[in-house]
């Protein structure tokens, strides 16, 4: 069975939500999204000096705000 894994990122001016998607076969969800979390995005205790914007961040300065597991696609 193919599901489907939405990421969402949110831009920093947070009016844009990005979905990032990506196919997979078996039941490991998570464990993709972590992969593509780890090459993909940096994570910074705070950003410009505020410890409120720590998160994981792409190069462009997407903030990750989770990821959606699917069913059949």
């Amino acid at each position: 069975m193919k599901s489907i894994l939405v990421i969402l990122l949110l831009s920093t001016n947070g009016i844009d939500i990005q979905k990032v998607r990506l196919k997979y076969t078996n039941n490991n969800c998570d464990q993709i999204a972590e992969s593509w979390v780890d090459v993909n995005m940096k994570y910074y205790t705070e950003r410009n000096g505020n410890p409120k914007l720590q998160g994981w961040y792409t190069k462009r300065g997407k903030l990750l705000l989770g990821w959606i597991c699917g069913g059949k696609k």
